[in-house]
């Protein structure tokens, strides 16, 4: 039997050292052997389950939720997911191909299927943003050009104004925040912005959309007017004579009393220490906000 130390399994699972005390500390997901001279070890039997734990979670379940399942059904969990994968990635290629031939009608058909078997936020969260992120890498090694990029971004901004039009104008409930959401100067990230949109519009919450392309002068009025109690944006590239840093801290420091959430890439949580400043890394991290709001 092979023995594995914390740093083999954080090598072998991708799963940071530190984070794995932690789910051991605060959840007991695996609980270490120690040797005679008490030195920590692992088996194979905590390798596999750690694996297992790492592909839910990177499958977008909390560890929370993980924490409560049984060794049985985490793996039951893993084996439903693995075949839903081999069903995403037909569907993922039937996508592209609509997209590479400019098929409308394909496009929507499939997007069509999948809202009635599974719901809209199903189509989201399995469907439409794994392939927003493939159309993400096929853009970076040169595969698709800037019409079919713009062509199926036209045809998903299209859905989503349709399904945030079929939320109604119901008023908010008050004890959810207000939140205005804007894409600054020299941002192209407006379908991410339009889904959070939709989830904080069928989470109760008032909101603002104000889009692509705000300057700073024309946020003040739309802040001074609608009050908000949280901003949402996004930053990744320089805005104007900014960096990405340089024009979250600005805006933190601009608007002190009012949270500021932001989608923005690993590197950049440093920012953190900004008491009104919060960084979701990927779109599950926004969904969990969205599980401690409800």
């Amino acid at each position: 039997m092979a023995t594995y130390s914390i740093r083999d399994l954080e090598k072998l699972s991708g799963i940071k050292a530190h984070t794995i005390r932690i789910w051991e500390q605060r959840y007991n997901i695996i609980e270490p052997k120690r040797t005679a001279t008490n030195i920590r070890y692992y088996t194979d039997e905590d390798l596999q389950y750690l694996l297992n734990i790492a592909f839910l979670n990177r499958n977008g379940m909390r560890i929370s939720k993980i924490a409560r399942l049984t060794q049985t059904e985490v793996l039951e969990r893993v084996e439903n997911i693995a075949e839903e994968s081999e069903e995403q990635s037909n569907l993922l290629q039937r996508l592209t191909m609509a997209m590479m031939e400019f098929n409308e009608l394909e496009f929507e058909r499939i997007l069509n299927q999948e809202a009635e078997k599974s719901g809209f936020e199903a189509l989201l969260t399995k469907l439409l943003l794994p392939f927003l992120e493939k159309l993400s890498l096929l853009w970076l090694t040169g595969a698709v050009r800037i019409v079919h990029e713009q062509f199926v971004h036209h045809l998903i901004r299209q859905r989503l104004a349709h399904q945030l039009y079929l939320l109604g104008h119901e008023p908010a409930k008050e004890e959810r925040p207000r939140v205005l959401l804007f894409e600054p100067l020299g941002e192209q990230q407006e379908i991410l912005l339009l889904l959070y949109h939709y989830y904080l519009r069928s989470r109760g919450c008032a909101t603002c959309y104000l889009g692509s392309q705000i300057p700073p002068k024309e946020l003040e009025v739309a802040v001074e007017q609608f009050k908000p109690t949280c901003i949402f944006t996004t930053s990744s590239t320089n805005n104007g004579q900014l960096s990405p840093q340089e024009f979250l801290g600005a805006l933190c420091q601009r608007y002190p009393d009012i949270q500021i959430f932001c989608s923005a890439q690993p590197i950049m949580h440093p920012l953190e220490a900004a008491p009104n400043l919060s960084l979701f890394e990927d779109f599950s991290e926004f969904i969990d906000f969205l599980s401690e709001l409800s």
